[in-house]
């Protein structure tokens, strides 16, 4: 393949849903568009995304602007796994190899279910002052958690970008690209949004426990604003919820963790402590979301906290080799570009990655995340390929020496263009003396 097409690339394809798509459930399509006719588009790091409706459906057509490493085969396992499953937090999506041409090449799309809701922050800007509300979000956000945990998944990247809430505030997850299955095996392929994800994060770290640190954060989060909303105020980006990266990796200087430490609500207080403590020891040593909920519940928290092994050193992160799901799935083909979640900048979707206005949201992330980080995003870096045998590289040509030039003159002192006048003056004037002499003897003769 040439060049990997680029957000413009697809802004023009996509326009002629009949010529560019091979699925022809899509082919006659019709994209939706903004107020001067173009297509509308949602960009972040890995992808774009453009809703397409045929006829009573409704899709997220999702591009990718990057070309990532065992795709095709990452998809086609989780979709098998999921299949049948039928959590509603999940919606459904197919995966096409040759799913949109441009520039005479065929590449890869992900067709999933239109999400109408608001993403997480959006929401929240609306209901972060109606503790009923909240409430009844955090009985919501338990049962989800719990319902992923309990057919062994783990979506990677739970971030306000990714966590939709549909008008009838039930909860949908889109952008499945960090998902962990029992499929998989090896290493993640990203590193989720750097304002949720615990601060020691590396992609050795891939099971079913990945999403512990960041449903516990968010769990937090909204039973904090049930008694003071004034938090929200305070501490709210438009990229997070109340925490920041900066506040994992620095919990001493924490202004968050600080303020819910002296909380009015004492179970805050003792999730604040618990989340401070788990920044200073190894990702591993998370406690499961369910069971710390539940001795928060049964008031048996400062058990779990003790139980905590002591702070140790930040780990080195190794470098990332090919994740074995993608060596099975036989498919490594290209690299993901280092980013950065980046979300990137916005702290968003770390690689192993614009905020559309309120209202309907495809199924995917609309950020990015670490990068985070860019930013970001710090987007996890992706799985690298294994490395080949480097080729020889000729030493390359070196100027010949300079030639020795003789040393330049000295240059004259500065008194000896002052003598040369004088001494003409002196000459000029002797030979009028002798001139006038001559005529004077002889012309009186």
């Amino acid at each position: 393949m040439s060049s990997w097409p680029s957000h413009t690339d697809y802004q023009d394809a996509i326009q002629n849903p009949h010529i560019c798509f091979e699925d022809e459930s899509i082919k006659t399509g019709e994209v939706g568009c903004d107020m001067l006719g173009l297509p509308k588009v949602m960009s972040g790091n890995f992808a774009c995304v453009y809703s397409l409706r045929t006829g009573p459906d409704r899709w997220a057509i999702r591009c990718f602007v990057r070309q990532v490493l065992g795709q095709q085969g990452r998809y086609s396992r989780m979709s098998q796994h999921l299949c049948g499953l039928g959590l509603p937090c999940l919606v459904t999506f197919e995966y096409f190899l040759r799913g949109i041409k441009l520039r005479n090449e065929w590449y890869p799309i992900v067709k999933m279910q239109w999400v109408d809701g608001l993403p997480l922050n959006q929401w929240l800007e609306e209901h972060f002052d109606k503790p009923d509300v909240l409430k009844d979000m955090l009985v919501k956000w338990r049962a989800m958690v719990n319902s992923l945990r309990a057919h062994s998944l783990a979506h990677g990247d739970l971030q306000h970008g990714n966590i939709m809430i549909t008008p009838d505030n039930e909860i949908r997850l889109v952008d499945y690209d960090g998902m962990y299955t029992p499929a998989f095996k090896g290493k993640s392929p990203e590193l989720g949004h750097a304002n949720f994800q615990h601060p020691r994060r590396t992609p050795d770290f891939y099971n079913e426990n990945l999403d512990n640190f960041a449903a516990l954060v968010i769990h937090t989060s909204f039973l904090a604003l049930v008694d003071q909303p004034d938090l929200f105020k305070k501490f709210y980006t438009g990229d997070n919820v109340l925490f920041l990266s900066k506040d994992y990796n620095n919990v001493a200087q924490s202004q968050i963790i600080k303020a819910l430490k002296e909380h009015k609500n004492p179970n805050v207080q003792k999730l604040a402590s618990l989340i401070e403590r788990l920044c200073l020891v190894d990702i591993s040593q998370v406690p499961v979301y369910e069971d710390v909920i539940a001795a928060l519940d049964a008031g048996t928290l400062d058990t779990v906290l003790g139980a905590l092994p002591e702070p140790s050193a930040a780990p080195v992160a190794a470098a990332t080799a090919t994740a074995d799901w993608l060596a099975d799935a036989g498919e490594v083909t290209g690299t993901r570009p280092a980013g950065s979640r980046p979300a990137s900048s916005y702290t968003g979707t770390r690689p192993a990655t614009p905020s559309p206005a309120p209202g309907s949201r495809p199924a995917t992330a609309a950020s990015a995340s670490r990068p985070a980080p860019a930013p970001a995003s710090r987007p996890a870096p992706a799985a690298a390929p294994r490395p080949a045998a480097p080729r020889p590289v000729a030493p390359r040509p070196t100027a010949p020496a300079p030639r020795p030039t003789a040393p330049a003159p000295a240059p004259a002192p500065a008194t000896e263009g002052k003598q040369i006048p004088v001494l003409v003056w002196v000459i000029v004037g002797i030979v009028g003396i002798t001139f006038f002499l001559l005529m004077f003897l002889f012309g009186g003769k």
